[in-house]
């Protein structure tokens, strides 16, 4: 394959797998009753199967084509939808999804989908669907009802002009409906289509179509034309062969009118439409990785020259210096932003996950979400999916009650579940909540001890929110039998170390009978944070500023020792304290006076007791790997600007106990 060819499959792997994303989305949709999902999941289908075709992967293009025909069938309402049929266009989602990945990684669509294929055929009918199919795609060539005639040229180097045709076409039908297009979808697909073609539109605005082709790369030019009643009455006797000469010269002598009118304001808008077609690029995620690692290099060499400036004490340095520092901090900005991406890149899989997976349990789930628009970086948002996964999938198994159970207990038969997303203050939070049947506490204590998590002991002690934490230990479960959704006892406590590494945090909410509430903290970013620097003899530790509340000296008034554990009073609360001397054995140069620092933890507030606060900075994280990654109470390293290696605390895992270890 040559290189400008490998370049078109990298973009038709990369276009499929979004559209794949869609289509999953709006067959829930359509499965709860909205039809109009099914034209956006035709268009995806008929774009695939374009692109397909052109690349020569027929066996794509051939189940794309019969997903199609049974999608024409359900949208004129000749099929009704039911979950097995919904059943069956899922499962040729997942075929297609199976054919991209094989194309990926050996350039061929050889999978096994004669059973999907037939399933579809019968759908639609094996011996008239694809005659159907065919008066369908002619039937939608009918001008009727447009208002806008839209002629596109799509330029002479375009290697893929019929896919060019078939996203110029989806990207009408966003702004409009479109009534029909000339040529046909078989006669674009044909060599001798020099990409000139015809959109008929039913849309509001021209302006809006105006602005929405213009997007589009590959575009030679384009005209938008009014379409009065009689031009559109000769383009439809046209397309059937009976027009007469006085009605061909009405039409041209419109077209002509309107021509002339909009010429000039034409030529103009052309040029800004070339300033405009390349708004936005795709851009490969390893090299924003790249910039990223840069940008952290001159946050750390920023730090050192600030460092020589003030040490020196040196004007023009500090002159040029500051002016940097603006620079360098923009950049930073820009760079952050460009990183931080919508949860619902994740989110949108779970409907599907949810549905299947109720099915296949027999359950009644409804699904919500909200705050799709949440934005995070995207190292964290990767980082956060599977033990999402792992939360949706227990809150649909263990959660849920079945419809007979829910009865019962006086609940409606369907279960509701919850994802939520928002930002709170210098964290997102993300938000699981079901109205299943809630955590039994002592279930869960039973369980813990029979496994040997606790000992009796030690679960007569703790307490309830204690217990419940319990979920999360590796290798609990409260299932008796193993299935392969779960009862492995692997999962739960994915989420809280992963959760925890990032910086986060996990509580559990829970009442038997009602419900469970499962709430994440993170932070935006794990890339470069403010942090305050504090010291402890020669030790020097970073704090992320996003986890401090404020800072205050220790002194005989505000400190309190009761039954052999130290407090700090602040603003007349006792804030139980932790010596940072003690918690990581530094036994020399005790100071006269030392800081505390107030920091808080899942809504809980603690002391921690340095000598003293060195300054605040922009720090670059390094995580820590190999063995070091083991390590509790520290999230990662950074390095100052003069090369001293400072390691970041990690107040979740630093105040959770014993796991320093």
């Amino acid at each position: 394959m040559s290189d400008e060819m490998e370049e078109y499959k990298q973009e038709f792997i990369q276009e499929a797998r979004e559209y794949l994303d869609i289509m999953n989305q709006n067959f829930i949709k359509v499965e709860k009753g909205d039809l109009d999902a099914i034209n956006e999941i035709f268009r995806m289908a008929h774009t695939i199967k374009g692109m397909a075709g052109f690349m020569g992967y027929k066996n794509l293009e051939e189940l794309c084509h019969k997903l199609e025909s049974a999608m024409g069938k359900v949208r004129d309402g000749e099929i009704e939808v039911t979950e097995e049929l919904i059943d069956v266009m899922l499962k040729a989602v997942d075929a297609i999804e199976e054919m991209i990945d094989r194309i990926e990684d050996e350039d061929n669509d050889n999978v096994d989908v004669e059973h999907i294929i037939q399933a579809l055929t019968n759908l639609v009918d094996a011996e008239k669907g694809d005659e159907d199919f065919a008066k369908a795609e002619k039937t939608d060539v009918k001008p009727d009802g447009a208002n806008l005639r839209v002629d596109v040229y799509i330029a002479d180097d375009c290697v893929m002009k019929s896919v060019r045709a078939a996203l110029v076409i989806e990207t009408l039908s966003e702004v409009g409906e479109v009534v029909g297009f000339i040529p046909d979808e078989e006669d674009m697909e044909k060599d001798t289509f020099d990409g000139h073609f015809v959109v008929y539109l039913k849309a509001p605005d021209a302006s809006a179509v105006e602005n929405a082709i213009s997007n589009v790369a590959e575009i030679d030019r384009f005209e938008i034309t009014l379409v009065e009643a009689d031009e559109r009455a000769v383009e439809q006797a046209e397309a059937e062969t009976e027009i007469t000469e006085s009605e061909i010269k009405r039409a041209e002598g419109l077209e002509e009118k309107e021509t002339e009118e909009k010429a000039e304001s034409r030529i103009d808008k052309k040029k800004e439409r070339r300033k405009r077609k390349l708004e936005s690029i795709r851009v490969n995620i390893s090299q924003l990785d790249t910039i990223m690692n840069l940008v952290g290099e001159l946050v750390i060499s920023k730090g050192r020259l600030l460092q020589i400036a003030a040490e020196y004490d040196i004007p023009e340095l500090k002159e040029a210096v500051a002016i940097m520092d603006k620079s360098i901090t923009s950049l930073q900005d820009e760079i952050m932003q460009i990183r931080m991406v919508k949860v619902e890149r994740v989110f949108s899989k779970f409907p599907r996950m949810v549905r299947d997976l109720a099915r296949k349990l027999g359950k009644k789930v409804d699904f919500t979400m909200e705050g799709l628009d949440t934005e995070l970086d995207r190292t964290v948002l990767d980082e956060i999916s599977d033990p999402l996964v792992h939360l949706v999938r227990n809150a649909v198994d263990h959660g849920i009650e079945t419809p007979e159970e829910r009865k019962a207990a006086g609940k409606d038969e369907t279960g509701r579940i919850k994802l939520a997303a928002w930002r709170e203050k210098n964290n997102i939070i993300i938000e699981l909540e079901d109205d299943g049947r809630g955590i039994d506490v002592e279930k869960i204590k039973q369980k813990a001890i029979e496994r040997g998590i606790i000992s009796p002991a030690e679960a007569e002690s703790m307490s309830e929110d204690e217990l419940k934490m319990l979920i999360f230990s590796p290798g609990f479960s409260t299932k008796d039998k193993a299935t392969e959704v779960s009862g492995r006892g692997v999962g739960m406590d994915v989420v809280k170390t992963t959760v925890e590494r990032l910086g986060g945090s996990v509580r559990v909410f829970s009442e038997k009978g009602k419900g469970t509430r499962i709430r994440i903290h993170l932070p935006p970013t794990v890339a470069i944070v403010k942090s305050l620097l504090v010291k402890v003899a020669d030790e020097t530790y970073a704090i992320p500023i996003s986890s401090v509340v404020e800072a205050l000296y220790v002194s005989e008034d505000n400190w309190k020792v009761i039954h052999g554990n130290p407090f700090m009073i602040v603003r007349g609360k006792l804030v139980p304290a932790f010596k940072l001397r003690d918690m990581f054995n530094v036994k020399n140069g005790r100071p006269e006076k030392e800081v505390g620092i107030i920091v808080e933890k899942e809504g809980e507030r603690y002391a921690l007791i340095a000598d003293t606060i060195a300054e605040q900075q922009e720090i670059v994280i390094k995580p820590l790997t190999g063995y070091l990654a083991k390590i509790k109470g520290f999230s990662g390293v950074t390095i100052l600007g003069d090369g001293r290696v400072v390691p970041i605390l990690d107040i979740s895992s630093l105040l959770g106990g014993d796991r320093l270890a």
